[in-house]
């Protein structure tokens, strides 16, 4: 017995796409008649449009003719990546198309558009409503009259709805890495298409070089009354700077200023070294007083030292103080004559001694006061010195000015002149840097409609839109068609396909196995016998239990067929109708439908006498009997369980026909006593959720499942589609049995 799962994955071959689109030819196809239809329709009632090109050269050097430029920026900088885009939106303005309509007027040419190439159809009447319903929702539109009001002179009636046109069928095609531009136009009117397109470049060149005259006269104007009013200014500043001149008595400021200069930086230096001289008598001066506030000697000072007579009277002091000592060495006392002479002149010489340093320290320190006295005269006259060359610097900075504002008008004065005398020049210039190098000729022959590529697009179009719908369709239809889906999706054996047979709709619940059923019924039926048969081991008798998901998916046709088949196999086979709702079994056999199960169940009468033998042999059939009003209550009670063991005791198999899964629990109930259960699934009628979940509730209650039967399968139909499994050749090949039979 199979245990189903939910899904798994199975091989896809190529062929699977062509099934799918077999069997949805008839969404597929209309999509791609009517993208097809529709584009070629379109393609073959459009009015042919003729195509002109002119092909013209834009320079960037044309705005040199104009000298403003050079007055308010520098040309390098003039220049820049805006340049072409600007021109092709000035090609494609509405200013350069009333120039163009204008010119178109006063040159007598009228755009001739041919009549429509194919009659009102019903296509042309739809798009006609759409585009009336457009016009009655759109906002009321500015009348022509009322819109050409502030038009300019010379420009027709109407201008504004022609030059709008000519914007529309205009077309700037720039030639890439260099300074060609095409300008194509389109029309019906080949002739008109090649004349207005040449028409618009000689606009467009006329505009250029009124553009460029005009902004020379605006230049030349403005630098005119500039230059005037710099000349004013000009002369305002040397009056300045020369009253100046007068009024501080300055020749060269310069020079003055020069002077000056010197002079501060040498009294500067001379501050300095007298400092510095300062700085050393007073030293010297400080160290004679340190000298003699300690009662020091002040011999040795330098200053002392280097005096002269000083330096005599120590020597002979010296002399003086030796004798004295020799006299005291010899004896002589103080009395002595000559040694008291000589203590006397001892005495003498030290007080001229004094005398001489007192005079070297006085000398010092009028040295001292005299650098002092120095240092700050210096500094009086470095300070005065400063004050008239700050006083200079002042003049100097009104003179710098003075002049720098004279130079500067001067020199702006001088660059105008130059730039009026260039602009005077560049008015007499009539140069453009816009060259016509291809005139447009005359169109040959159309560029739409091309029909041919229209027709490409539309079929290509068609066939996307039919794919997409075939392929969509079958995404989104759950619904079971094919014994893959069985496999893939529920997970159960494929047993057999059961095709549809033509007349089965007039009675849905016969079974086909009697006389004049097809072949092909037929062989479908035993092939799924052969798989039952296999597929049961059990020894003693066998039941197989047949249910679907709901109603109406054949499960009693295949139930009395499968029945019919195995009797037919020398089997005594017994089948038995467990839908005690809607029992359609007695139909199907031609037998009464009381007594049947429920009377036997209810204890009215025994199983033999219910159980009735049909026309086919080792066949009998139980009937469901009186409708009871609780079947599942029936069917799960022991006398049921007691009642199958009794007939499986007498027949080598039974096939019970049991109510759909979905609608009520009858089928789960009495599953559990089934060997197996056989699942059918009506074709394009399923979905694959609600089989599954009848599948839950059947494995919920312990069910062993044989596998599915795909029932009611419109081979003839879809007969690509189901190709693999079915093929006329194999009903020709049994209706050539059966005659040679």
């Amino acid at each position: 017995m199979a245990t189903p799962r939910s899904s798994s994955a199975t091989s896809w071959h190529p062929t699977e796409y062509l099934r799918i689109l077999y069997k949805r030819r008839w969404v597929a196809i209309p999509g791609f008649l009517v993208v097809f239809l529709t584009g070629a329709i379109s393609s073959l009632r459009t009015t042919p449009l003729y195509e002109a090109t002119t092909q013209i050269q834009i320079e960037q050097d044309a705005r040199r003719a104009t000298s403003i430029d050079s007055v308010l920026a520098d040309r390098s900088s003039w220049y820049d990546d805006s340049f072409y885009p600007t021109q092709y939106r000035i090609l494609q303005s509405r200013d350069l198309a009333l120039r163009a309509v204008a010119e178109l007027g006063r040159q007598n040419i009228v755009e001739r558009t041919p009549p429509a190439r194919l009659s009102l159809n019903p296509t042309q009447l739809v798009w006609m409503a759409v585009a009336g319903i457009k016009d009655l929702m759109a906002k009321p539109a500015v009348p022509a009259a009322a819109a050409d009001a502030d038009l300019p002179e010379g420009v027709p009636a109407g201008a504004l709805a022609k030059a709008a046109r000519l914007q529309g069928e205009l077309t700037v095609v720039p030639v890439r890495t260099s300074s060609l531009v095409e300008l194509q136009l389109r029309s019906p009117d080949a002739e008109f298409a090649a004349r207005a397109v040449n028409i618009i470049a000689d606009e467009y060149i006329k505009r250029s070089l009124e553009m460029r005259v005009d902004a020379s006269k605006e230049a030349s104007d403005w630098l005119s009354k500039t230059l005037g009013e710099q000349r004013k200014k000009c002369e305002a500043s040397d009056l300045a700077l020369q009253a100046f001149k007068e009024q501080n008595h300055v020749v060269s400021v310069d020079d003055k200023q020069n002077i000056t200069n010197q002079k501060l930086t040498a009294l500067n230096q001379q501050l300095i070294d007298a400092r510095i001289a300062r700085y050393d008598k007073e030293a010297n001066y400080n160290q004679l007083l340190d000298l003699r506030a300690k009662g020091l000697p002040l011999d040795s000072f330098p200053a002392v030292m280097s005096a002269d007579f000083v330096q005599k009277l120590k020597t002979e002091l010296l002399s003086e103080e030796a004798k004295q000592d020799d006299l005291r060495k010899q004896g002589f006392g103080e009395n002595y004559a000559p040694l008291k002479a000589l203590t006397a002149q001892v005495a003498d010489t030290k007080q001229r001694l004094n005398a001489e340093i007192d005079k070297v320290v006085e000398s010092v320190r009028t040295e001292f006061e005299a650098a002092k006295e120095k240092e700050d005269a210096m500094s009086r006259a470095l300070e005065a010195q400063k004050g008239e060359s700050i006083g200079l610097d002042r003049k100097a900075m009104e003179y710098a000015a003075l002049q720098r504002e004279a130079d500067g008008n001067r020199q702006l004065y001088e660059t105008l002149l130059q730039r009026t005398k260039e602009t005077g020049v560049s008015n007499e210039f009539r140069g453009t840097n816009i060259q016509v190098v291809d005139k447009a000729v005359i169109p040959t022959g159309p560029v739409l409609p091309n029909t041919p590529r229209d027709l490409v697009i539309a079929g290509a179009g068609g066939l996307a839109l039919g794919l997409f719908l075939a392929f969509g369709f079958e995404y989104f239809d759950s619904r079971i068609k094919s014994p893959e889906e069985i496999k893939t999706h529920l997970g159960l054996p494929f047993l057999g396909m059961i095709p549809t047979v033509a007349g089965a709709d007039a009675h849905p619940e016969a079974p086909m196995l009697v006389e004049n059923a097809p072949p092909a019924f037929g062989e479908a039926i035993r092939a799924i016998r052969t798989s039952v048969l296999f597929s049961s081991t059990d020894e003693g008798a066998r039941a197989v239990l047949v249910t679907s998901t709901g109603p109406h998916e054949g499960k009693t046709v295949v139930s009395s067929s499968l029945a019919i088949t195995l009797a037919q196999a020398g089997l005594r086979t017994l089948v038995v109708d467990a839908d005690l709702r809607r029992p359609r079994l007695h139909e199907a056999m031609s037998v009464p439908q009381e007594p049947g199960l429920s009377n036997v169940l209810v204890g009215e009468l025994g199983a033999p006498e219910a159980v009735r033998q049909t026309s086919v042999e080792h066949l009998s059939v139980l009937a469901a009997g009186h409708i009871p009003p609780n079947p599942a209550e029936l069917l799960g009670s022991p006398k049921y369980i007691a009642l199958f063991e009794d007939l499986k005791r007498r027949f080598d198999w039974i096939v019970i026909d049991a109510p759909p899964v979905m609608p009520v629990t009858d089928a789960a109930i009495i599953s559990r006593l089934a060997s197996g259960v056989l699942f059918v699934i009506g074709a394009e009628m399923t979905p694959r959720q609600s089989a599954l979940t009848a599948i839950e509730h059947l494995q919920s209650a312990n069910a062993k499942f044989v596998g599915a039967v795909l029932n009611r399968v419109n081979v003839h139909r879809h007969a690509y589609y189901y190709s693999p499994y079915y093929r006329k050749d194999y009903a020709k090949y049994y209706q050539r049995s059966a005659k040679g039979a």
